[in-house]
């Protein structure tokens, strides 16, 4: 009697179990089509060097779960999470607002100093600055005499550049969060070779005290190895107002004709002084003096304040071309009081993460919102789920539309242009050596939609092509028919 219970319980808990895993995925089993399988093979890439989810909308089947319960290094794929933490949490119309005082009253249109209070805003382009001087000259100013007092309290800034991580201090990504900041620090320019063999460098626009010192000669080879030819060094030349000259020396390839390029300077003060006093000149205004930093005295009302555009549209900007400053900012942001602290900022990542069921363990964790980091690990798992989030949000289709298109904008644009795959990709890009990230949705040539999670991460000099490989598995989750 006791055995036919015991048969009879462990009939029922066998059937239980069996009813279970039937009804409910198992996520950590591996799905991996041999087509797959062959092509990492054929590429010498390690299997467990990557993490792979194609899962179908609308479905709990998925065709390919490789890995997926692996905390990885996302790369600029964390950025998703920024966004989307940010729309939930600030709301799509949320702003950043930058005020502008006088030291005194404006006689005879003259003012002592102009001071500007940074309020955070990740993009105040050139043409926006443009419109602010316009603003300012309407409310009849015409001279300053003692140039701009700027303030930058809106973030502890503790260093200008992430130079650190890569020894690369003037390029654009390693811009630091700054609570006022102008078109990012940089410097747009082209290097042109002419038919005499001479080479000029170009501006798009160059602040005042600004300048190139042009120390190329040729040498040999294509556009291609620009990079590894020319270098550039930025100098400060101690004066008043100072210089910072932007040495550019190396051998140019002597096949490149027209190469265009971009350089962020590490002083936010500097350029923002130049790029002001460039267009205030413009204007037909006067300027005298320079720039220095101090606190706006307390209850001092501002002659005018400029509001950035709305986090919807900044949104947008800032996840198809990968932004980090704008990621910085939001990240930092996200803590409407006064401590704008990472530590902050990562707790409400994490509460509003959770209240929307986006699966996270303990050992998530997001450095500063932009991605540029080695410490930031995610599961694809984890990132499978905030897409699903992202279908469901209220702001999804403003998230959705921040994804690069295959072929079309964004981080994209010039890659997966062939007719199979243009337009079928919407995907976060993420890159740093010996990482690359992908994540957002297919659309099927059966015109079926799937979820798409894709990291691979391996030492920097790994000696394999993952490219390849990668243009390889879209095609293949594309073409299924």
């Amino acid at each position: 009697m006791l055995s036919s219970f015991i048969n009879q319980n462990t009939s029922r808990l066998l059937l239980f179990f069996i009813c279970f895993f039937v009804t409910f995925p198992i996520y950590g089993q591996r799905t991996l089509p041999e087509e797959i399988e062959l092509l990492a093979n054929k590429h010498n890439i390690p299997i467990d060097s990557l993490s792979i989810i194609l899962q179908p909308l609308n479905s709990d089947t998925r065709l390919i779960n490789l890995n997926a319960e692996v905390h990885r290094t996302p790369a600029s794929v964390a950025k998703l999470f920024t966004a989307f933490v940010a729309m939930d949490h600030l709301g799509p119309d949320y702003h950043w607002t930058t005020e502008v005082f006088s030291t005194d009253s404006i006689k005879d249109g003259v003012v002592d100093s102009l001071i500007f209070k940074g309020g955070g805003d990740p993009y105040i382009t050139i043409e926006r600055l443009d419109t602010m001087v316009l603003a300012l000259r309407n409310l009849g100013i015409t001279t300053i005499n003692d140039g701009l007092i700027v303030e930058q309290s809106f973030f502890k800034q503790h260093q200008t550049s992430t130079a650190d991580f890569d020894n690369d201090p003037l390029r654009p990504y390693n811009i630091m969060h700054t609570s006022l900041l102008i078109n990012s620090n940089t410097i747009d320019f082209k290097i042109k070779k002419y038919s005499n063999n001479t080479i000029k460098i170009v501006p798009d626009f160059l602040p005042e005290g600004v300048f190139f010192r042009n120390e190329l000669e040729l040498g040999s080879g294509s556009c291609s190895q620009f990079r590894d030819n020319v270098q550039f060094t930025q100098i400060i030349e101690e004066q008043y107002p100072p210089h910072i000259v932007l040495l550019v020396d190396g051998h140019y390839p002597r096949n490149c004709f027209e190469f265009e390029h971009d350089l962020s300077l590490t002083d936010a003060n500097h350029y923002f002084f130049g790029a002001f006093k460039n267009l205030w000149l413009k204007s037909g205004g006067s300027f005298n003096g320079y720039i220095r930093e101090a606190k706006v005295p307390f209850l001092k009302k501002p002659i005018m304040t400029f509001d950035s555009p709305s986090l919807d549209e900044i949104i947008i900007e800032g996840v198809k071309e990968s932004d980090n400053l704008i990621a910085r900012n939001l990240f930092l942001s996200l803590n409407q009081s006064s401590d704008k602290s990472y530590r902050a900022s990562r707790r409400i990542m994490r509460k509003v993460l959770n209240s929307n069921d986006v699966s996270m363990t303990y050992n998530t964790f997001f450095e500063n919102g932009s991605g540029l980091s080695r410490k930031t690990k995610v599961k694809p798992e984890t990132i499978l789920s905030l897409l699903i989030a992202i279908r469901e949000h209220p702001s999804s289709d403003t998230l959705i539309k921040s994804l690069p298109v295959s072929g079309v904008d964004g981080t994209i644009e010039r890659k997966y242009k062939t007719d199979l795959l243009t337009r079928k990709l919407k995907l976060k890009t993420g890159t740093l050596d010996g990482v690359s990230g992908l994540a957002g949705f297919i659309t099927g040539v059966s015109g079926k939609e799937y979820a798409f999670v894709f990291l691979h991460n391996d030492i920097p000099d790994h000696p394999y092509k993952i490219s390849s490989f990668r243009e390889g598995l879209l095609n293949w989750a594309v073409s299924d028919i």
